[in-house]
């Protein structure tokens, strides 16, 4: 309960001095740090902590461990498949079924593979490498050292909360330009803000296992954020060549760590269509000069990294599985797996909606190992992990409700927020969809509430904006912090759970 009372005390803190300008930017600072901290503390306690700092030597842990060390060496040696004696490779691939699915009774130099791919002999890593691209190797060819899978989720999760901050600073200062929100920037941006955009958006619940089934979404997740925030920053046409260049790479990058980010590349293609048309019929009505050609250097200039990056992993995909769209699922060594991807997709239409409802609204289950701790949260869902729905670690989506007010205020006034609007909300919820049709997993909340965290926030500081009456407003105020006692309750206590879990084995 000490980051609990913590987080509360900074709570207290801006509540009292929260008329003073120079009190909150030293609480906003402070409470940065204390959210570093807990990245740090959950990074050096998770499991196999003893693999936290950077080593000099490859070494390899269970569950799924270091792979992207090891995959990073067999590219050093211009090998594509994980250096696996092909006699060790052969034993494995004549394992039954039956023996492969009791977890309790293998060893773990055969578990360890389970998240592998294993074709014509050889095991191939399926999880995308633009982790090994962004960090493994800048890393090692500077230092010489191994970064630990540890290091890079922490780096990643502070990359995060950065990125969602500056989000959400950029949006409000657009906000308040065009006289949707009216008080000082720093009334908005405060301590408390801080705190549940970073701690309670669903990403300290990844560490519940650090692998490289996490590190991918986390990867996708920056990714994905950095173009975002670069598409705020196409209102000042400053660069803009530049800066459209940067969105397509880093889109790419996305996809190339998670191919489910190619939603998110289609949207933004597509809203840079419509705000270029737009632009387009105004300056025609205007009888003014509107070169094409201008137009021509923005989709190339989105398009060009997509394209080489999109041409770098289908080769990957080739030389590899012999198709240029097989990334190795298909072939995965887990005997789940082994009946086929599309039989192991056909959920029935009960199953998608128990999957939706257990995003949305999966209760924690706290068991006693001194103090709370929660586990065994993964019965009666079709994956086995501990699973914590979305609205329970962050109920401030509720505000997402109050949307049509905020769009039809910004259509007219700002297109870019008008559209960003629309791609977080509608790619967060084919996310959410996408994945409660997979399954169940924690590590899934994450991934569709970094997308949807800012603009509830926003909205609910929009909708005690349009409010008249005091009363209302003092409800709605009181709701809202109701509300962040409660996210913070929750996300600290399932913070606590997964330390005591790590260090009592368990995860």
């Amino acid at each position: 309960m000490i980051l609990f009372s913590i987080s509360l005390i900074f709570l207290l803190l801006h509540i009292i001095f929260n008329k003073s300008a120079k009190a909150n930017n030293i609480l906003v600072i402070l409470s940065f740090l204390f959210v570093c901290s807990v990245y740090v503390i959950l990074a050096a306690n998770s499991y196999h902590s003893i693999n936290f700092l950077p080593k000099k030597n490859l070494e390899l842990y269970f569950h799924t461990g270091n792979f992207y060390n090891w995959l990073m060496t067999s590219f050093f040696n211009f090998k594509l498949n994980l250096n696996v004696d092909t006699e060790f490779v052969n034993y494995l691939q004549n394992l039954s079924p039956e023996y492969l699915s009791n977890q309790y009774l293998l060893p773990m130099e055969v578990k360890m593979f389970y998240d592998t791919s294993i074709y014509n002999n050889n095991i191939y890593l399926y999880f995308g490498i633009t982790p090994i691209l962004l960090f493994y190797i800048p890393f090692y060819l500077i230092t010489h050292f191994f970064i630990s899978d540890q290091i890079v989720f922490l780096f990643l999760s502070v990359f995060i909360a950065i990125l969602q901050l500056l989000i959400f600073k950029k949006v409000l200062l657009h906000l308040i330009q065009i006289n949707i929100l009216k008080e000082n920037i720093n009334k908005y941006f405060n301590a408390p803000l801080i705190i549940i955009l970073s701690l309670c958006n669903g990403i300290p619940l990844t560490y519940i296992a650090i692998t490289v089934h996490s590190i991918t979404i986390l990867t996708s997740i920056f990714c994905s954020l950095v173009a975002l925030y670069i598409f705020l920053l196409l209102s000042n046409n400053k660069y803009k060549n530049l800066k459209i260049f940067l969105m397509g790479l880093f889109l790419a990058f996305a996809i190339g760590a998670r191919p489910i980010s190619v939603i998110l590349t289609i949207f933004i293609f597509i809203a840079i269509l419509i705000i270029d048309s737009k632009k387009y019929i105004y300056n025609s009505s205007k009888f003014q000069n509107f070169q094409s050609s201008n137009l021509i250097k923005n989709y190339l200039c989105f398009f060009m990294p997509l394209i080489i990056y999109g041409i770098i992993l289908a080769a990957y995909n080739y030389l590899r599985f012999d198709s240029i769209f097989n990334f190795g699922y298909t072939y995965q060594f887990s005997p789940i797996y082994q009946k086929g991807f599309a039989q192991n997709l056909n959920h029935s239409l009960i199953d998608f909606i128990k999957h939706i409802f257990l995003n949305l609204f999966h209760l924690p289950v706290f068991t006693s190992i001194n103090p709370l701790c929660v586990f065994k949260n993964y019965e009666n869902v079709s994956y086995f992990e501990p699973m914590i729905g979305g609205f329970i670690i962050y109920p401030i989506i509720i505000f997402i409700l109050f949307i049509k007010n905020f769009l039809t205020k910004t259509s007219k006034k700002n297109k870019n927020i008008h559209v960003l609007f629309i791609i977080m909300l509608s790619v967060g919820f084919i996310y959410f969809l996408i994945n409660s049709y997979i399954g169940s997993n924690a590590r899934f909340v994450a991934e569709y509430l970094s997308l949807l965290s800012v603009p509830s926030l926003v909205l609910f500081y929009n909708l005690i904006e349009i409010v008249n009456n005091d009363i209302l407003k003092n409800i709605i105020k009181f709701l809202f912090l109701c509300f962040i006692i409660f996210s913070l309750y929750v996300n600290m206590n399932l913070i606590n759970c997964i330390i005591l879990m790590s260090k009592n084995g368990l995860i």
